[in-house]
């Protein structure tokens, strides 16, 4: 059957793929013939992915399949491209491969609408069609209801992303994306105050706490929820680190991202032990960092290796970050030469579309809302944190899951959440409903 780019395309955004075994890449480094810096797998990826949708679309099936094969190569395990491997080989009559990329989606634990795809259901009179569907099917049972349960709820429109306990004050710190502020929740649910008013700032992102210094970092950043309906003179919003007084909530100092002409989006904030800040830029893919005494963000990692980055977490020996990317998995940055490593995982295992990433020290837990169904992972990594050498869904399919994005382990249960409001807002910032169900945020138990 004929295979257009537009039936390749569909489903492909943030997805998770399953089955081939994820070779260790080196460090970014560059060229030794000429100097330049090496294409990065993200790069790379997309290149070949573009390439083999243009064949797909042109009717050269051939060349398509090689593109994409070359793609799963760069970042493998990356469901939209699966399904689109197995889209062209349907269309290149190759039943047995097409039901192959599958079986690999299938075995990722990832689920989609096999009997609504125009190419793939046109395979149900193949061999072993009706065991992949019933594999895919599978994938939709709920796990982790029993360990699950709302901790709280917080009405309202305001989009909530992230959050850090307060325990001098037995209080929790929840930053709001569209209402671009940062409140308090106590532990009886009551939602107070917490961040002055400030037009300048945007919506609030990520969070990390200083209990020491009594400092809470924050990154704001001009998102369209936080910019849609604003005046034309309005103050101008620009990504932002924000050093906020913990106990007044007043903010002490501003780190903006570099005005160099490049959209950036100041995301996902973590604090190493030694006090050094670090901050994700969801879009340009760098990471920024501001050790103490600094005066301004500075390029651990500059973008192009990584495509957006997101959840951090600082290695048990201090030595590196573990940064997810939301495009590409997990990866592993030296924290004092920046030389980025993409960790290996289980072969059936796909990282694609994590968002939040949090750590006890055993083990990460990453929270992934870019794939269906959206799900919480526990991630075990080897001895020296260079590896992931288990994969478990620790909940899934649940309805409280819905765009889970970042939280903290306390107590042995995972706090984070898990409902955060992003799902009620189009790509333009505007709500898709006009009274969105409260957020929430959730615990699990994790042991």
């Amino acid at each position: 059957m004929r295979i257009t780019a537009s039936i390749l395309s569909a489903g492909l955004l943030a997805w998770s793929a399953p089955a081939v075994a994820v070779a260790q890449d080196a460090p970014v480094a560059a060229t030794p013939a000429t100097g330049l810096a090496a294409e990065s797998d993200v790069v790379a990826f997309r290149r070949l992915r573009a390439e083999g949708i243009a064949a797909a679309g042109a009717d050269d099936l051939v060349t398509a399949g090689a593109r994409l094969a070359a793609a799963d190569t760069r970042i493998p395990n990356h469901p939209g491209l699966i399904l689109m491997r197995a889209r062209v080989a349907a269309g290149a009559g190759d039943p047995a491969t097409a039901l192959a990329q599958v079986a690999r989606y299938a075995r990722a634990g990832l689920v989609f609408n096999l009997a609504r795809d125009p190419a793939l259901s046109a395979l149900a009179d193949q061999p072993g069609y009706a065991a992949v569907a019933a594999a895919v099917e599978a994938n939709r049972a709920a796990v982790g209801a029993d360990r699950l349960s709302v901790l709280a709820s917080i009405e309202g429109r305001g989009l909530v992303e992230s959050l850090v306990r307060d325990a001098p004050r037995q209080r929790w710190l929840v930053s709001l994306v569209r209402d671009r502020t940062i409140v308090a929740l106590d532990d009886a649910g009551g939602v107070s105050s917490f961040l002055a008013a400030d037009a300048s700032i945007g919506g609030v992102l990520g969070l990390a706490l200083d209990p020491e210094a009594g400092v809470l970092w924050a990154a704001a950043s001009p998102l369209p929820p936080s910019t849609q309906g604003l005046a034309p003179d309005a103050p101008r919003l620009v990504p932002v680190l924000l050093k906020i007084d913990a106990a007044s909530g007043s903010v002490l100092a501003r780190y903006p991202a570099p005005d160099d002409g490049i959209e950036r989006a100041l995301g996902d904030v973590s604090r190493a032990a030694d006090g050094t800040i670090y901050v994700a830029d969801g879009i340009a893919g760098d990471l920024f960092q501001l050790r103490p005494g600094d005066a301004a963000l500075t390029p651990l990692l500059p973008g192009g290796t990584l495509g957006s980055p997101q959840g951090m977490v600082v290695t048990p020996d201090g030595a590196a970050l573990i940064v997810v990317d939301y495009s590409s998995g997990l990866w592993r940055i030296d924290r004092s030469s920046g030389a980025a490593t993409r960790l290996a995982v289980p072969a059936d295992a796909s990282l694609i579309g994590v968002d939040g990433l949090i750590t006890d020290g055993r083990a990460l837990y990453g929270l992934q809302n870019g794939v269906a169904p959206q799900r919480v992972l526990k991630l075990v990594p080897d001895a020296g944190w260079t590896r992931i050498v288990a994969v478990e869904v620790l909940a899934a399919n649940l309805p409280a899951l819905d765009e889970p994005t970042t939280g903290l382990v306390e107590n042995g249960e995972l706090v984070f959440v898990s409902r955060s409001q992003w799902s009620d807002f189009d790509g333009e910032g505007a709500l898709r409903t006009a009274s969105p169900a409260p957020a929430l945020i959730a615990r699990l138990r994790i042991d």
